[in-house]
């Protein structure tokens, strides 16, 4: 309990003293009145504004303020923010019984922001009955992570043509069913993971029914179902991908020499005349083509063991981005390249920072053509960063760039090199 009155202390101090400041400032002004002194306890603030401090506690903690005294008792009640996690697996009968009677006790048709994390296994019905009742038409922000679902959940309706919702997150390893009408009116934050698309019309439906989506992240979702699909969005920003086989849903069949079929490969169109930053993280499961771009931050992290058709996906990645003032990309990535180096990269005149994301030791010898191609290609490069552990032999050690890229002699400055490991006398300075 003395927790708790610290948190709610904490929570009240800011608006203490905003009420202060003003009634200090409202009577300094009345003429012929003398200096004011006055006092304040968290019991003067309102219902309303003790009901926002209790909204930004735990939702456990702001559920326990109703012991503080008879003014408190029903305060929790009406709170807008909800945030449930379930715990161990032996305490999950007690979380179910929780949330069950947190849905019966509290005032859900004020709710502004709700999230839910537990797994549903053999209670589906139970968790569709707390969708319904907690997500209502007013709400702003949804975040739901539901795993081991053995049955379709049934969202509510309302939620598709929500016109208060901005922001969204919803993580489930299951089929994603929409209603007829989907249209996030005020949309900006979308975050899917694990979700299995049913088909091209569904996705097509949720995408254009985002008109000012900003921020954009699909991860590992399943579009084995989807031939194409078109993202577009005159407020689109930012664009994040990852897509690794291990952690989807394919079937063996699915699967070509570690890379998937063309016959159930996606080909997903962005359109963001206003697009600048856009990640790809993942094993080329699909192809993903941008129009009208503007990016000028990237990322780009593409496993190498598919050979041929990782340096395809590399290499058509780059030429969409030719405007890139900032990148950031792999070791594999940059090595497969090898695997399309007949085919010319475009000229980074705008690329000022590149950092080299090395997830495992690399021998530099081994990237030196296509990390001399990019180099090259990039005449106005500022800052060359190497993350990760980086080595080269001592029989190497003549090794130099030949010819030596422009920038080198002209606008490069920096040359970063961080996670060094090992002892001195085998490092040559």
């Amino acid at each position: 309990m003395p927790r708790l009155l610290f948190r709610l202390l904490g929570k009240a101090l800011w608006c203490l003293g905003l009420l202060k400041k003003r009634k200090k400032h409202r009577n300094g002004r009345e003429k012929g009145e003398g200096k004011v002194e006055s006092s304040f306890s968290i019991c003067d603030l309102p219902d309303a504004i003790l009901q926002l401090i209790i909204s930004s506690l735990p939702t456990k903690e702001a559920i326990q303020t109703s012991i503080l005294s008879k003014r408190w008792e029903h305060l929790w009640r009406d709170i807008s923010n909800i945030e449930l996690k379930e715990g161990k697996p032996e305490e999950r009968q007690q979380f179910m019984q929780f949330v069950t009677g947190l849905l019966v006790a509290c005032n859900c048709s004020i709710l502004e922001k709700f999230s839910l994390s537990c797994k549903v296994d053999k209670d589906a019905s139970r968790v569709n009955e707390w969708l319904c009742g907690f997500i209502n038409p007013k709400i702003q922000e949804l975040c739901l992570h539901l795993e081991e679902i053995e049955e379709p959940l049934v969202f509510p309706d309302q939620l598709f043509t929500c016109a208060t919702l901005t922001k969204f997150t919803l993580d489930m390893q299951h089929v994603l069913k929409l209603p007829s009408s989907v249209h996030f009116r005020c949309l900006r934050t979308l975050t899917l993971s694990n979700i299995i698309f049913p088909d091209s019309s569904s996705a097509q439906q949720l995408f254009f029914g985002c008109p000012a989506l900003e921020d954009l992240s699909l991860i590992n979702c399943n579009l084995k179902n989807v031939r194409a699909v078109s993202i577009y969005s005159l407020l689109l920003r930012r664009i994040y991908i990852q897509e690794y086989l291990d952690n989807m849903l394919y079937d063996d069949d699915d699967v070509e020499i570690g890379f998937l079929s063309d016959t159930i490969r996606c080909k997903v169109l962005i359109v963001g005349p206003n697009l600048k930053s856009f990640t790809y993280h993942g094993d080329g499961m699909n192809d993903f083509f941008l129009y009208y771009s503007t990016v000028i931050d990237a990322s780009i992290q593409v496993s190498y063991f598919w050979h041929g058709a990782s340096g395809d996906f590399t290499f058509r990645f780059l030429n969409m981005i030719p405007n890139v003032e900032k990148l950031s990309i792999s070791a594999d990535s940059i090595e497969a390249l090898s695997e399309s180096m007949s085919f010319r990269l475009p000229l980074f005149c705008n690329l000022g920072e590149l950092d080299l994301d090395l997830s495992k030791p690399v021998e530099l010898f081994n990237l030196y053509e296509e990390l001399l191609t990019l180099l090259r290609n990039s005449p106005s490069l500022r800052v060359l960063r190497f993350q990760g552990e980086v080595s080269l032999a001592k029989e190497d050690a003549n090794f130099i760039f030949d010819p030596l890229p422009v920038c080198f002699s002209t606008t490069l400055t920096t040359i970063e090199i961080s996670g060094i490991t090992g002892k001195k006398k085998n490092y040559l300075l």
